[in-house]
């Protein structure tokens, strides 16, 4: 097993590293260079969608992947969208509810922007009140609310620091389930002490249950993914106090850290684990394109309940690729579905021939890890299963 330790998908909160920089709004200069040269003269009318509207008032709800999807046959190709009119749109992510999107065609190219061909550069916004900053109400890459649980749950440890996390050992009222709302004792670690007065946050994910990922065409063990329980929150620090032992020899003894639980989405039990919560980052803008070439890959879990065989649009699956292979957030990639047995009828009785790989849907990338990844599926025509291969798209 690679890295010497298998590593360990928890349901906690904390960010990952490799996707600090998407809160950024990062353009590549490869992409910038794609659209400014577009922008010269826009892009084939071939490569417009079929019925693409010739206006288009944004609005909310809308995403940036919604709106490509509705201009261009490829959706990925997000310095097209963005370099058929540079001027007005120098920013991908700085579109917002209200703005009104002009398609001009001529000698076979198309161009979009915020205002006609022909007129001063214009902004047109529909009458409202804002409240918030116009950045907080730029529209995002897709739906956060499709990809939100996963951007404060999942994190990738090894087994190493997971037996140093801290554990539930008993409840105030001695149940072995507990609720929202019910008081618990935890023991802390070295690792991870259960005290607040360093300013430590007070909030912690309960979690249980570590379920290997597996890859479908090795067995290997990629990393673990944990069941998320719920939140708890420290009301009282672990700590020593000063006691006598039988023979009146003065000792310190171990007082558990005292929790509520704030929420918990199924009972918590004593033998749960708890990791730190820190805040959220918004992972919801980030730029759609390709892989490294030639890269390839599998599905590797539905996220989803177990007895759930098959995924579809705007559902979230794990998938045996991450940042050691390059993979990074707005990775898209076409989902294959596997060609299956048919009998040959040229071939003698039992013969059989596997027809080909089919495209079946899109999946983008969200949320990396070293060895495995987070995706939303886009557009699938059919039932998404594990091993489904994952290409870079045409």
């Amino acid at each position: 097993m690679r890295r010497g330790a298998a590593l360990v998908a928890m349901a906690v909160l904390l960010p990952a590293p490799a996707l600090l920089q998407a809160q950024n709004y990062p353009i590549t200069a490869q992409q910038r260079a794609v659209a400014q040269q577009t922008a010269e003269r826009g892009v084939p009318v071939g490569e417009l969608r079929a019925g693409a509207p010739d206006t288009y008032t944004v609005k909310r709800g809308d995403t940036l992947w919604g709106i490509s999807s509705l201009y261009l046959q490829k959706p990925w190709h997000w310095p097209q969208l963005w370099g058929m009119n540079l001027q007005s749109i120098r920013n991908p992510h700085l579109i917002y509810p209200g703005q009104v999107l002009y398609l001009d065609i001529r000698d076979g190219y198309a161009r979009l922007g915020l205002s006609r061909f022909g007129d001063d550069e214009t902004i047109k916004l529909s009458p409202s009140v804002r409240e918030e900053t116009l950045e907080q109400v730029a529209l995002p890459t897709i739906r956060r609310d499709l990809i939100e649980p996963f951007l404060v749950r999942p994190v990738v440890k090894d087994l190493d620091a997971l037996s140093q996390l801290p554990v539930i050992i008993a409840s105030a009222e001695e149940r072995l389930i507990m609720g929202n709302g019910d008081r618990l004792y935890a023991r802390g670690t070295d690792a991870v002490p259960l005290a607040t007065h360093d300013g430590a946050a007070r909030d912690l994910s309960i979690f249980r249950k570590p379920k290997p990922l597996k890859d479908p065409q090795t067995g290997e063990i990629l990393g673990y993914e944990g069941e998320y329980v719920g939140q708890a929150r420290i009301v009282r620090d672990e700590f020593f106090v000063e006691a006598l032992d039988k023979r009146g020899k003065p000792v310190e003894e171990y007082r558990p850290a005292t929790l509520d639980i704030l929420k918990a989405v199924t009972e918590v039990q004593i033998g749960d684990q708890l990791e730190r919560q820190n805040e959220a980052t918004d992972y919801a803008h980030f730029v759609p394109r390709v892989p490294p070439e030639g890269l390839e890959g599998r599905v590797v879990s539905l996220y989803a309940d177990q007895a759930v065989a098959n995924a579809s649009s705007n559902q979230v699956v794990a998938i045996n690729l991450g940042s050691d292979a390059a993979v990074e957030p707005g990775h898209v990639f076409q989902i294959m579905r596997a060609g299956r047995l048919v009998r040959d009828p040229e071939g003698g009785r039992n013969a059989r021939v596997r027809l080909p790989d089919e495209p079946n849907g899109l999946l983008l990338v969200f949320r990396v890890f070293d060895r495995v990844a987070y995706g939303l599926i886009m557009d699938s025509s059919d039932p998404v299963t594990v091993g489904d291969r994952l290409v870079a798209p045409q």
